[in-house]
């Protein structure tokens, strides 16, 4: 199986999810930084292992989970007052779920 487009897209909101919080200022609020760069840190990582195809079998599905936590945990974590945090957070989680979905969507086509 070929890269595909979308673990890059994904290492790159992983990249921006853990620069996020000094960029856009909330890296005092631990909860928000923390869950940011801990789920940038595991996307980048996860996708880079992806990409080199070391994980090859149903990859998307973690992708899938790690996107609908990022759109959860500003509920989850408490920190939808921290309007930047939650906004970043739950944008980049829509992006990652959908990216995920995609790739689901297309290789189940390929199934067929």
């Amino acid at each position: 199986m070929k890269n595909r487009w979308q673990d890059w897209g994904n290492i790159l909101a992983g990249f921006w999810l853990i620069l996020s919080p000094q960029q856009l200022g909330f890296s005092l609020d631990h909860y928000a930084s923390g869950n940011s760069c801990g789920i940038g840190t595991l996307l980048v990582v996860y996708n880079l292992m992806i990409a080199g195809r070391i994980v090859d079998e149903g990859q998307e599905f973690l992708n899938l989970i790690f996107g609908i936590w990022l759109m959860l945990s500003p509920y989850a974590l408490g920190f939808t007052d921290a309007r930047n945090a939650a906004l970043n957070t739950m944008a980049i989680g829509l992006a990652t779920t959908l990216l995920a979905g995609w790739s689901i969507y297309r290789a189940l086509a390929r199934r067929k």
